[in-house]
């Protein structure tokens, strides 16, 4: 059978089951007795582990199938949750993930994964030397139950509990506790499953199970019966002491819904106990309302193409309209131009993703850098469900992980520095995303030592940079040109000369901004700004030389009318005076080897980019407009001035200004 239509499939599921692992394994070593956790964490491995055999990827199913054993003894309190069985469940999921994406990329590496099996098995050989008797299996009882066992006593019956551990190689365990289940009911009565009846049918435990029940066959003929099932690997048959009978007699009327049949004939076994979970039915519920369908990528980007279109020919239409007066299209117009509006507005939704899906590792990374570098570092994340487009999701996230890092290396001081400083000895790296405007804007912020300025200008001066006449927050934006690195030392973590000047060129390729805020022993900021989208954006139209030009919204801070005699020189650099601030001025005509066109009256549009604010100069402006940036080829891809091109209603090919890279 060709299983190569489901592997799409098995690799997103395989990848969001990993970060599910990943998040609730870092949850329980902050709850070690949250039961639900562990369960939540079983059924998650049990449903990678499935997957995982039904493709056939045997390798990942066996460490899975390793990895379930260990949760099994959380579950059954046979282990107790610490950090170095965490550390290790870590570096299974890291494993796991290599693996995953080993098939991914379609490479034939093969990962090694007998030093992590060993180490899982190690575990669990650890623990069951310790383990208490297997008798002692809590199986808690109701008032029912008890008076049932007492009559069964009074007429000869045995109460037995059997353990059956099933074959290491076993595939279908349901299908073989169901069996069991079904022998020992043809030969007696069963009062109690552990795991539950429900969990047995879903697999939902690992090599063994229990089984309480009455009969009047004795152990060895109850043994001979169950192991005539196969694969089964052993059966013990236990007498269970009175301390086993636990009986939950505030049940009676709360939780238990029980078949009046029972209480007049309590020889049979329709007497299922259900517990009422009002939470689990609106669940269901819930899950019913809020239904949703994959959708491949590359349909989503041609849907976006396909409505940018229709947003250019709209704009066509209505400029046609307009140039012949035509009244019956220009009605017919604004109702298709409001249907574009709303198919535009959707197609930018669907296209949204919450940032989360980035934010999401960094959890488990602190956890990671705080072991490594022997710190105590807490992660605060806040926003986490900030809309972003898919595109800038994917980039977004390496130079994320850079600055992270940098905050837990060069940022947080050891803890016994932070505690002569009378600083809390935990360290605070925050993570906070926000929308403001049409920009998303994410913010790293810790409460380490700050940015060193005497540093950095020993570090520049060192390299030939002069620094004279800099402000703090030119000095401090040096840390993002190439190769400069104030760390002394090299660590894997950091220190590279590399990280934030790929930080700066990946978050500009996105059209977005970084800027640094920090103060010495008091903590660092790093402020990135995003456009929400990279596809449709709002822009103002301005000629310069008799050429047309594109500049987004997103950039402008406002535009103003000079005469060109209000340009004054200062430094050899041209500049205006604007509500008392010095504002450089750069001629577009230059900039762009146009000829200028020469006229007294002019426009500036004030732009800004990180922190520095700067005015364009232009001859007319032609108005706002919503644009589709298209990418403009590969022959003209290195100009740096551009980031794209639109298509305008008459017609015409307009570039559109890449305006953090000319500033």
């Amino acid at each position: 059978m060709d299983m190569s239509q489901y592997l799409d499939i098995f690799l997103e599921e395989s990848t969001e089951n990993l970060q599910t692992l990943n998040e609730n394994i870092l949850e329980l070593e902050k709850d070690p007795d949250n039961k639900e956790i562990i369960n939540s964490i079983f059924r998650v491995a049990h449903t990678l582990k499935g997957m995982a055999g039904s493709m056939g990827f045997n390798d990942i199913a066996d460490l899975t199938h390793k990895m379930e054993n260990v949760l099994d003894k959380f579950r059954n309190d046979i282990l107790k949750v610490d950090s170095n069985i965490i550390t290790v469940l870590f570096k299974c999921l890291d494993t796991l993930e290599l693996m995953i994406n080993n098939i991914r990329e379609d490479n034939n590496n093969t990962v090694d994964i007998k030093e992590i099996m060993d180490l899982l098995e190690n575990i669990n050989n650890e623990q069951t030397k310790n383990t208490k008797s297997d008798n002692s299996i809590d199986f808690s009882l109701n008032i029912y139950d008890e008076n049932i066992i007492k009559q069964a006593k009074e007429k000869n019956y045995n109460v037995y509990i059997a353990e059956v551990i099933l074959a290491d190689d076993c595939l279908l365990k349901s299908a073989r506790a169901f069996l069991v289940y079904k022998t020992i009911e043809d030969n007696g009565e069963i009062l109690k499953t552990v795991p539950s009846v429900e969990e047995l049918e879903q697999e939902n435990f690992n090599d063994r199970f229990y089984i309480m029940f009455l009969t009047q066959k004795n152990e060895e003929e109850i043994k001979k019966l169950i192991l005539n099932v196969s694969e089964i690997k052993e059966v013990n048959i236990n007498i269970p002491k009175g301390s086993d009978l636990k009986i939950n007699v505030e049940e009676k009327d709360e939780k238990i819904q029980i078949n009046k049949e029972v209480q007049d004939n309590k020889t049979k076994k329709d007497t299922e106990i259900t517990p009422i979970n009002k939470k689990e039915e609106d669940k269901d519920k819930n899950k019913k309302a809020h239904q949703s369908v994959r959708v491949d990528l590359e349909r989503l980007d041609k849907f976006m193409n396909l409505v940018g279109e229709l947003v250019i020919h709209r704009t066509r239409l209505e400029q046609l309209s307009m140039n012949y007066k035509l009244t019956d299209l220009h009605e017919t117009l604004e109702q298709v131009g409001r249907i574009t509006s709303d198919l535009q507005d959707l197609v930018m939704k669907v296209r949204m993703l919450p940032i989360e899906r980035v934010f999401n590792r960094f959890p488990r990374m602190i956890r990671d850098l705080s072991q490594e570098l022997g710190k105590d570092i807490e992660l605060i994340i806040q926003g986490e469900d900030t809309e972003l487009d898919r595109t800038v999701i994917d980039e977004i996230g390496e130079p994320l992980v850079h600055l992270i890092r940098n905050a837990a290396d060069h940022g947080i001081e050891p803890t016994e520095e932070r505690i002569k400083l009378g600083k809390p000895s935990k360290g605070t790296i925050k993570l906070i995303a926000y929308q403001e405007g049409n920009k998303a804007v994410i913010r790293i912020e810790d409460d380490g030592r700050g940015l060193d300025i005497e540093k950095i200008k020993r570090k520049a001066e060192s390299i030939g940079i002069n620094t004279e006449g800099m402000s703090e927050s030119d000095i401090k934006n040096l840390i993002f040109m190439q190769g400069f690195s104030t760390s002394d030392k090299i660590t894997d973590i950091s220190g590279r000369g590399v990280g934030m000047d790929v930080v700066k060129t990946k978050i500009a390729n996105l059209g977005g901004t970084v800027e640094v805020i920090s103060e010495k022993g008091k903590g660092t900021s790093f402020i990135i700004r995003l456009p929400l989208t990279l596809s449709i954006i709002q822009a103002l139209l301005v000629k310069v030389s008799g050429e047309t030009f594109a500049i987004s919204l997103g950039f402008i801070d406002r535009v103003i009318n000079i005469n060109v005699n209000e340009i004054k020189l200062t430094n050899n650099k041209e500049v205006i005076l604007y509500r008392d601030k010095i504002i450089p001025i750069i001629r577009l005509s230059q900039k762009l080897n146009l000829e200028e066109t020469y006229s007294e009256n002019k426009y500036i549009v004030i732009v800004k980019a990180g922190e520095k604010t700067v005015g364009l100069l232009v001859d007319e402006l032609l108005g706002q407009q919503e644009i589709v940036i298209k990418p403009i080829g590969k022959l003209l891809q290195n100009l740096k001035e551009y980031v794209g091109a639109t298509i305008l209603g008459d017609g015409l090919v307009t570039l559109i200004l890449d305006v953090a890279a000319i500033v």
